[in-house]
């Protein structure tokens, strides 16, 4: 009898172990992100054109994210701003999104082989979250990225 009450005891530890519903491996880390982008800068100069699209590094403390941030123009007034921390196994040194110019613009990431497209939606491989957005706002040819 001793030995089943040690038995069930030892099960139920290692079933709570296995769905503990917070797997840290897949949440990117989170970091301050405050950057400010002029558009009339040369650096931004293919922010001014639908669909372009500009790498910031990651810039430490005041932020430009995880691994660095993706600036997307949608269109004169749309903006957005995406983690180039890939959300599929965000801890591997390779989880970094690249933009993909290949036969149309999409994001990919080529430790796992994950795509998304220019709205930071999952098209393809094994990640099934989006890119992490940040907020974007415009003020005149200022464009300001926070989280």
């Amino acid at each position: 009898m001793r030995i089943l009450l040690w038995v069930g005891l030892l099960a139920s530890g290692l079933l709570a172990a296995c769905s503990s519903g917070t797997d840290t491996s897949s949440t990117i880390p989170s970091v301050p992100v405050n950057v400010q982008l002029d558009l009339r800068d040369q650096q931004n100069q293919a922010l001014r054109f639908d669909n372009g699209v500009v790498t910031l590094p990651p810039t430490g403390l005041n932020g430009g994210g995880v691994k660095g941030i993706y600036v997307v123009r949608r269109n004169a007034t749309t903006y957005f701003a995406f983690e180039r921390n890939c959300p599929y196994q965000p801890y591997n040194t390779c989880a970094t999104v690249t933009l993909d110019r290949s036969s149309h613009l999409f994001f990919r990431d080529s430790c796992c082989t994950s795509q998304f497209d220019l709205n930071g939606t999952v098209s393809g491989g094994p990640a099934t979250r989006s890119l992490r957005q940040y907020a974007v706002s415009m003020s005149g040819s200022l464009l300001t990225i926070t989280n």
